[in-house]
Parts: structure tokens; C-alpha cells; sequence
């Protein structure tokens, strides 16, 4: 890859030039009616038009040509003037087409079926001159307009050719479409004859052969339908016409392309979708399959690549405003892993750039606007300068012989490394849930490129504060579909933040298609819309439970719900519960301090009349001790049978096999980096998956979102698809026994974690995939094991009146803890410290807030401190509270582990991996304002009440999960959980068993400074996950207002 250099909107980078090499071997200056009268000449007695039951030879099909012509000069058709062509696909159309161009005109498809008002509208807004329509299908059309059927058209004599043509230039329209606008108003889209010369005869594998069989098989109205025809009669090929019923069914299909003997075919992406699920197979004997118009799912080019590989098969890109195609893909192979099939390189005579808001070129890897430009470029929409002047800008960087204006596509892409281009959506399909800048075409992309969804559409219903992203999904033939949406919505998890997963997954059995063969979208709210579901109809009773089944209505999205109903069975989700707690709290004012109660009777999925009897409870004052009688002592008892007494096989330095848990958290792909780089041999990733080729695309996918390119490292990674709760982490016998010998060092990343469930929730994962794997550090040899625990296993210390704790300090105070899923950790800690007096080699690592990268500040966005900088932001409000911002970036985490990993004998020591010049909150106040977000301090009694009433109202706001923290009181204390962190409360504690591990390496902890948290600041402001200054209204946000 060239080496990107700085871009200005004058200056084109190194790599876009690198990429941008035009060929320009096309006859620039030619005609359409000259080039194809050359072909006749050539070749007269070649087939052109081949239909059922006839076909035209170069010579009849020239014939009718200049036939056609004569008769639009005697109506009066002139050069430029514009000629509707109301017709089915036929050869009589084609021949239309050609007569057109031959008398110097500019021809305009319109179909048949399209409502009589459309066509009047459009008719008149081109100024048509003339419309030529099927025999049996006369069409109405304004005075201004003459009717003339294509029969009556070609019984003119033939006239000696007279080649009006020739008043007509390359540059100059041959033809226009009109396409949907975003208004609705359709928009004529003027196209150039050189546009379509540029893909006809430039240089390529685009470039037809004259012995190739062509199968038209898109609507006129369609621009690819051009391509179709002219890079056919332009290289003097076989054309060949069918029936739409013979293009879609799949069976008809196949034997329309054995029984003809067709080589090349173009399919619509809904078309090629739909056959690759049916008949694969029926592609193989093509020698060009071209595919495009719309995203092509991974899953049905990788089939057809196995059963139907044709002998070239290319993903073609453009809008119709750069003449049908601007880039294509050569696709030999696709990975298990890819989740985007490239749209590639672009084709003759054009130019391709990624294009940032500010109008300078983007950086490879980098999403911006696509900018498209050469021969391609439409000379504009018809009758709207004001338009063309907004899409159609001028050309800066084109090398000077294509050089004219850029049309910007309206579609997001990027670069990869090897210049090929990925389609990653449209920015008008862009859409802003609770706050969030949403990508529509991005969410679809990821669904579709789960192994078992075949199709998939993506909408957004509800309106306001209430909208939420649905899908509606196609599931391939022979999947179960039980559980396929629980599937999808983690395979979206690992690959987008949480306020990209759709709210609700449909299976459907097919999506509907528009005329020109993509899926009609429109229709997407019907199809994601469920029937009722089960257990509503007995109608909540009294006013608890009817506002208890407000706020299940609110936060699951459903219409109605019955005293029946359950809380898991409609959809919920540890996220949800914690929204529902929130709500419900400052609804009916639950008392502070019942939140865990709530949640401890979500997470047994009651029904609605029972979860009204817990609520009814604590509203009385009584609630169940269900999680503060926990025996914590009890629970980090290790099993008395277990010993290590086999020798160890790892010595200091890289060890060769490491299994990794957590390998898919956002530490934990930047472990697997880290380790690899570090020289480990394997890394064998326990991931919670059906297969391993489910489990390495998980990891792919992780490590793309968190800004790492996965695919020099894959290779050395083994998937292990398991469950840390499970027995024997969900392994066969074999599997685990194989897992056992053939490594040599445990690193214990993995968790559940969540910050609302109790102990008991979390125990099975947190603690009890703890105790397996120190089962599998004692098999077969001994194998050291590094935990990664959290600094919060130590707040306990300080409501207990401990001021200092050091890394060798004995854990203690659990029941001070007051959240499950550090008390989790306490137990695994002291299980794994208890191991270490046993005999296994053993390491403890606490890091504090793993933060964002040094160098972007990629970060997990679904994190409390995350939420808290947006809700500061858009708030404008900040808690008076000595909250420290002990960050440590993820990057220099991962290296400091790997460090301690490999120069550091795992003794049994404690590692603090804090930072050492950490900051506090008000310094994120300072520089929030720096850049435009004014933010004032409040008492924090005051912004706990503001966030409780915004929680209560937005129920899906990120803040939700995490109000418990600000608002319930730690146990045995007056304050807060989250006061328990701050100064004069959480111990101070030191690190000096990390800073002797670090001090013979070059890492050293970035400062928590103004240059750290802009750097964070600024890429929440890039990707959207905070809002511009200007759209935080802050108003609405203030203490005591729930308007």
C-alpha cells in the first residue's frame, strides 16, 4: 500500500493517485450510432437480437435502425430532441433505441405500468417530443406530446443512412433516466454517449467478446439496462431477450441459460440473492457473471463461488448518475471472515475518491462520502440546475484528459488496504436513534453477513423519542430457525454499538422486491411488525401493574401487555431490566436502595403480576435479602482435590499456546494482538459460538470495530467455540482434552459483566468459569494462569475506614461491595490467589478504567464512563463530585499485560494497572466546554434527580443501566455505590509491584490531560456518538423539567 500523506481540498494524496490509475484506451471521441454501424459493417450476418421465436442479424437490426430514423425525421425529431420509449424489453425496443440515436435524438425509457400521472408528469417535464409505445399498449400522453406506435415506426422505407448521427457529439445525452428523488419527485438524470463507451470498449473485464451471449435481463427503466445493450452491439455480440417469468423463477432461469447457451449475465443483487439460495449452480458454465445494484451478501457470493463459480464473477457499483458503472470486484475467493464484499476498483476511464466532510481525501480504512468522476459523469438533471450544481462539483484531482466534475455518490465507503473500495451505505439512509448517528445500509451489511440469514432489511419505526431500528431477515433453507434472533442480535453486538442492534429481528419468508429487482424497503415496517404475541390478554389490574406494564410497553416495544406476559419471553435483556428499574423507580418512587431487589425479580423472568407483587412489597418497605446473606468466604473455597503437582511446560519468555478468555471484549482483541506480536505461536480464543468459523468471524469482527486489522494475525488464532459457565467450558471430551496438552499458559479475560445484575446472576459465568479453568490449568501439565480481575474488588476497604491498600494487601470487606459483578471478581481473585499457595503459577491484574486508544481514541462506547461524558455533553450538567478519571488506554493495557506475561514470573503477585497521572472530573467539564459544549457543575443530589427523571423518560438513553450506581446506597454506607470511587473514600493504593515489572520496558502510561480527552472527545464527536454542540438541547434536560 502506498503510504498516505496529508490531502487538502486542492492536493490528491499519494494512495488516491496510486488508485486512481485511469485507462483511457476507449474511444473517447465516438458515437454510439458510429460505433455500432461499425459493427454491422464488420460483421453484417452475426446475430445482434435473439428472442424466442426469431432474431435479427448486425444488417436487419441497422436496417431497422435507419428505418426508425427516417420516420422520427419526418415527425420532426431533431438533434438533442428527447424521445419516450414506452415499451417492454423487445427487440423492437432495442431497435427503437438504436433509431433514436441514429436520428440524432435523445431517447428516455419509461415502462408501460407505471401510473398515467407519473408518465404525464415526466413526459412533460422532459419536454418529450414524441413517445413510441408497444402496439397493444397505446399510452396516454399531453398535447405537447405525439404517440406514435413502434409498428407504425418502422414501416417507413428504408433511407440510405444519412447519419444525422453525426451531428451529435461523445460528450453530448443519449440518453436520460429518471430516478426516485428524496423528495419523491422523480429526477432526470442526463447521461453522455461516452459514458457508456467507456464500459463497452475500455480496457478491462467489463469489455465483451464478439462470440459472447449476453442475457438482458433488467427493465429499460433500469440504467444497467444500457450496459446491457450497447456493450453487446458495441463489440458485435449476441443480444438475448426473455420473458421477466423466465428471469424469476430459478429453475426457468437455468434452462433459459442451458437451452440458449447465454456466457455473460448481469443480475440485480435481489435476483442474485435469490437464485444463489436456490440454484447456485446454474452460474457455472457463464463466463462473466456481474452482480450489483445493491449490497451483495457474503454469504451468497461464497456459496455461488463454491457450487456455481463462473469463470469471472464481478460485484459492479455505480449510480445511474455516472452511466450505470463507476467500480468493480473481481471476487476469486472470500473469507469465512468478511463481512463486505468489496465494490473495488474503478472501471476505464473513471476515477473513484473517499471524500471527508471538510472535502479532503480520507486515509485508507477511513469512511467518508464517495466521489466519482471521468467519461461516466451525467451532464446533470434535467430542467433543476440548482441540483446539478449540489451533486455535480467540480473535478480537483482527475488527471487532465478525464478531468471534467465530480458527482458525489450520496454512499459511504472506504479504502481498504489494497485500494479495493467497500460499500458501506447511503448517507440518506442515515437516521438518529436516542441521540446516535445511525448508518441503516451498516447495520444490514453486518446481519447479512451472519452464515445463516440469506436477506435482510433494515428500517426504523416509531416516531420521535420513540423510534428504534427493526430488521426483517431471510433465513437460509434447512437453519433452525429457533433462537436466530438472539443469534443475530449478539452477531450485531460484536460488530456495532448497542444503539445500532435492532430492537427486533423478524423472520420473514422473502422480501419484496421492486420492479427493478431490489428489496422495497417501504414495506419493512409490516413485515418486522410481529402478531401479537402470547399471554396479553388478561389486562393488568390496578395501578401498579398498569404502570408497570407502561413502562414493560416502553422499554420492549411491544403494544400490548397482558398480566401474564414475561419479562424474557418479550424480548428482555440485562440492558432492559436495568431500563426498567430505572423507570419504574421514578415512576411509582420506589425508595433508594430497592433497586438491586428489582432487578435480582427481573432476572428470574416473572410475569407482570408477579414482578407488580415484588414492586408492591418494596413500596411497603419490605424487601428480601436475598444477595446480602451471600457467604463470600463460602464461595472462594477451592475444591480440596484440586492440586498441582505436574510439571509446567512454560518457561519465561513468549510461551507457544495460550488460551484466552474474553478474547472478543475490547481488551481482549487487543490481547490476542498483542500476544500474537509478542511471538506466541497460537492463541486459542474460547468464544461463545455454534462452530469455529462462527467463532473466528466473531473475533474478525471485534477487532475491526475496535480498530485492529485482524487478517495478518487469524491464521495463528484457534477458535474454540465454548461457554465459560458450562462444565468443561461447553467442550466434548475430546476437545478438552486436546485443549489440556497442547498449551501452556492460561491468560483469564473473560466476564459477564454488569453493573445492575446481583452475585447469583453473574456467579455461574464470573465464578464458576473461574474454577474451570484452574480445573484446566492442573490437566495433563500445569499451566499458569493470569487473571485479569478489576481495581473494584478493593472499594469495599474504604467505606470500612481502610485509607491505603497496596497490591500484596489480603482481599477483604466483599460485603461492602454492594454490585455483583465486583464481589465476582473478589471470589475468582481469592480462588485463583488460593491455587497459587496450591502450587499453580498464578498473576492478578486490576485494571482501573480501560479507556480509548492513545493514538484515535477508538473506545467500547458502551461503557458507564462513556455514557457519562454524552450525558454531560448533552445535558450541559455535571455532578459536584471528586470523581477520578484513572484511565488506562486499552493499547498501553494489552502491552503492559503481555509484558508482565512474558517477562515476569508469575509468582502470585498483584498488579495495579492504574495510572499514575490520573485526572478528575472536572477537567472533562474544561474541555467538554473547549469544544463548544458548555457545562456547569451541580450539587450532585440535584443531577442524580435530573438523570433519574431523563432516565425515566428515555428509557433506552445510555445513562439507563447505570443510574442504580448514582442513586442506591452502598451497603452499610450513606453514600452512593458510585461515591464509593471518588476521593476521601476509595483507598488510595499502589502499583508498585507494575512499576518494577514495566521498568525494563519503554511503556509508559499516557497522562489523563487536555490532549488525552480531546483526543476521546473528538472521535465521539467523528462517529457520531456525541451530537454537535448545536444539537445538545440542554433546556430539556434541566432539573425538575419533564416536558
Amino acid at each position: 500500500m502506498p503510504t498516505p500523506d496529508e490531502s487538502t481540498p486542492t492536493s490528491l494524496p499519494r494512495h488516491a493517485r496510486t488508485w486512481n490509475q485511469v485507462s483511457t484506451d476507449h474511444p473517447r471521441a465516438a458515437t454510439i450510432p458510429l460505433l455500432f454501424t461499425e459493427q454491422a459493417d464488420a460483421r453484417p450476418e452475426a446475430t445482434a437480437v435473439e428472442w424466442v421465436d426469431g432474431a435479427w442479424t448486425y444488417r436487419e437490426l441497422a436496417a431497422q435502425a435507419r428505418r426508425g430514423a427516417t420516420a422520427l425525421r419526418a415527425h420532426g425529431i431533431g438533434a438533442g430532441d428527447v424521445v419516450a420509449v414506452v415499451m417492454r424489453r423487445s427487440p423492437a425496443a432495442v431497435a427503437t433505441i438504436l433509431a433514436i440515436l441514429h436520428a440524432g435524438g435523445v431517447y428516455l425509457p419509461l415502462g408501460p405500468d407505471q401510473p398515467a400521472d407519473r408518465l404525464t408528469r415526466i413526459l412533460r417535464d422532459a419536454d418529450v417530443r414524441m413517445a413510441v409505445h408497444d402496439e397493444d399498449e397505446p399510452v396516454e400522453v399531453p398535447d405537447s406530446t405525439t404517440a406514435v406506435s413502434a409498428d407504425d415506426l418502422f414501416t417507413a422505407p428504408e433511407d440510405a443512412d444519412p447519419q444525422w448521427w453525426r451531428e451529435r457529439a461523445a460528450g453530448e445525452a443519449a440518453y436520460v433516466i429518471y430516478t426516485s428523488g428524496s423528495t419523491g419527485a422523480p429526477k432526470g438524470v442526463v447521461c453522455p454517449h461516452r459514458g457508456q463507451i467507456r464500459l463497452a470498449r475500455g480496457a478491462g473485464e467489463l469489455r465483451i467478446r464478439p462470440d459472447d451471449r449476453v442475457l438482458a435481463t433488467t427493465d429499460l427503466t433500469f440504467d444497467v439496462s444500457c450496459f446491457e445493450i450497447f456493450a453487446t452491439l458495441l463489440n458485435g455480440a449476441c443480444l438475448l431477450l426473455a420473458q421477466d417469468s423466465e428471469l424469476l423463477e430459478s429453475k426457468a432461469l437455468e434452462n433459459v441459460v442451458r437451452g440458449r447457451h447465454v456466457n455473460v449475465m448481469w443480475l440485480s443483487a435481489g435476483l442474485f440473492h435469490q437464485h444463489a439460495h436456490l440454484t447456485p449452480h446454474l452460474f457455472a458454465g457463464l463466463r462473466l457473471l456481474i452482480a450489483g445494484g445493491d449490497v451483495l451478501s457474503p454469504r451468497a457470493v461464497r456459496t455461488v463461488l463454491a457450487e456455481g463459480r463462473p469463470g469471472t464473477f464481478l460485484n459492479g457499483y455505480g449510480p445511474t448518475e455516472n452511466s450505470s458503472l463507476s467500480t468493480v470486484c473481481r471476487v476469486d475467493d472470500l473469507s469465512p471472515q468478511a463481512e463486505y464484499v468489496p465494490i473495488g476498483v474503478p472501471v476505464a476511464g473513471s476515477t473513484a475518491y473517499v471524500v471527508r466532510e471538510d472535502g479532503t481525501v480520507a486515509a485508507p480504512g477511513e469512511t467518508g462520502e464517495l466521489w466519482v468522476g471521468g467519461d461516466g459523469v451525467a451532464l446533470g438533471y434535467l430542467g433543476d440546475p440548482r441540483r446539478t450544481a449540489e451533486c455535480f462539483v467540480e473535478d480537483r484531482w482527475s488527471p487532465d484528459a478525464i478531468r471534467g466534475r465530480l458527482y458525489r455518490t450520496g454512499d459511504m465507503a472506504r479504502w481498504r488496504e489494497d485500494g479495493a473500495l467497500e460499500f458501506l451505505g447511503r448517507r440518506d439512509r442515515q437516521v438518529k436513534i436516542r441521540g446516535y448517528r445511525v448508518e441503516l445500509d451498516e447495520v444490514e451489511s453486518v446481519l447479512s453477513a451472519h452464515p445463516h440469514v440469506h436477506q435482510t432489511a433494515v428500517g426504523v419505526v416509531g416516531e420521535g423519542a420513540g423510534q428504534r431500528l427493526v430488521a426483517a431477515v431471510v433465513a437460509h433453507g434447512g437453519h433452525e430457525q429457533k433462537d436466530l434472533a438472539a443469534r443475530l442480535h449478539e452477531h450485531v453486538r460484536d460488530r456495532l454499538p448497542s444503539y445500532m442492534v435492532p430492537t427486533r429481528i423478524a423472520s420473514v419468508d422473502a422480501l419484496p422486491l421492486t420492479s427493478s429487482g431490489k428489496v422495497d424497503r417501504r414495506s419493512l415496517s409490516a413485515l418486522a411488525t410481529p402478531a401479537a404475541a402470547a399471554a396479553r390478554d388478561d389486562a393488568p389490574r390496578g395501578e401498579v401493574e398498569e404502570t408497570l406494564a407502561g413502562v414493560w410497553r416502553d422499554v420492549l416495544h411491544e403494544d400490548r401487555i397482558g398480566r401474564d406476559a414475561r419479562f424474557f419471553a418479550l424480548g428482555g435483556t440485562s440492558l432492559r431490566a436495568t431500563q426498567v428499574t430505572a423507570a419504574v423507580r421514578e415512576r411509582l418512587k420506589v425508595p433508594a436502595g430497592f433497586g438491586r431487589a428489582m432487578i435480582r425479580s427481573l432476572v428470574g423472568d416473572p410475569s407482570l403480576r408477579d414482578f407488580a407483587a415484588t414492586v408492591r412489597d418494596l413500596l411497603d418497605g419490605h424487601e428480601e435479602s436475598a444477595d446480602t446473606d451471600t457467604d463470600f468466604a463460602v464461595e472462594s473455597r477451592l475444591d480440596a482435590d484440586l492440586r498441582y503437582t505436574r510439571p509446567t511446560t512454560a518457561a519465561l519468555g513468549a510461551p507457544r499456546q495460550v488460551v484466552l478468555t474474553g478474547s472478543t471484549g475490547f481488551l481482549g482483541v487487543y490481547l490476542v494482538d498483542r500476544l500474537l506480536r509478542e511471538g506466541v505461536e497460537k492463541v486459542h480464543c474460547l468464544i461463545r459460538a455454534d462452530d469455529p468459523s462462527q467463532a473466528l468471524a466473531r473475533l474478525a469482527a471485534r477487532m475491526r470495530r475496535y480498530g485492529l486489522d485482524p487478517e495478518p494475525l487469524l491464521d495463528r488464532v484457534v477458535p474454540v467455540p465454548g461457554e465459560l459457565a458450562e462444565p468443561h467450558l461447553g467442550l466434548s471430551g475430546r476437545d478438552w482434552n486436546r485443549l489440556a496438552r497442547e498449551t501452556d499458559l492460561i491468560v483469564h479475560c473473560g466476564a459477564q459483566v454488569n453493573f445492575a445484575y446481583p452475585y447469583r446472576a453473574l456467579a455461574p459465568t464470573n465464578v464458576g468459569g473461574t474454577r474451570t479453568l484452574l480445573e484446566l490449568a492442573g490437566e495433563h501439565t500445569t499451566k499458569p494462569l493470569h487473571y485479569i480481575s478489576t481495581i473494584a474488588v478493593i472499594a469495599g476497604f474504604g467505606t470500612a475506614g481502610v485509607a491505603q491498600v497496596d497490591e500484596n494487601t489480603p482481599l477483604d470487606h466483599a460485603d461492602r461491595l454492594s454490585l455483583g459483578y465486583p464481589e465476582t471478581k473478589w471470589v475468582a481473585e481469592n480462588l485463583v490467589s488460593e491455587a497459587g499457595r496450591r502450587g499453580l503459577p498464578v498473576a492478578i491484574h486490576r485494571p482501573y478504567e480501560v479507556t480509548g486508544t492513545v493514538d484515535r481514541g477508538v473506545w467500547n462506547t458502551d461503557t458507564m464512563m462513556c455514557a457519562l461524558f454524552r450525558t454531560i455533553a448533552e445535558t450541559g450538567l455535571a455532578p459536584d463530585m471528586a470523581l477520578p478519571l484513572d484511565f488506562v488506554p486499552v493499547d498501553y493495557t494489552a502491552d503492559a499485560i503481555t509484558h508482565i506475561i512474558t517477562h515476569q514470573e508469575p509468582d502470585g503477585r498483584v498488579y495495579h494497572l492504574t495510572n499514575p497521572r490520573a485526572a478528575h472530573l472536572p477537567l472533562l467539564v474544561e474541555r467538554l466546554t473547549a469544544m463548544g459544549y458548555p457545562v456547569r457543575t451541580v450539587p450532585y443530589d440535584a443531577w442524580t434527580e435530573m438523570l433519574a427523571e431523563l432516565t425515566a423518560r428515555l428509557p433506552d438513553h445510555p445513562m439507563a443501566p447505570y443510574v442504580a450506581m448514582f442513586v442506591e446506597p452502598a451497603r452499610d454506607s450513606e453514600v452512593s455505590v458510585k461515591q464509593m470511587y471518588t476521593d476521601g473514600i476509595f483507598p488510595a493504593f499502589g502499583r508498585h509491584n507494575t512499576d518494577a515489572a514495566l521498568a525494563d520496558s519503554a511503556l509508559v502510561c499516557p497522562p489523563v490531560d487536555a490532549e488525552l480527552l480531546d483526543t476521546y472527545l473528538r472521535e465521539f464527536k467523528r462517529t457520531g456518538f456525541l451530537a454537535p454542540p448545536s444539537a445538545c438541547t440542554r433546556a430539556a434536560f434541566a432539573p425538575g423539567n419533564t416536558a
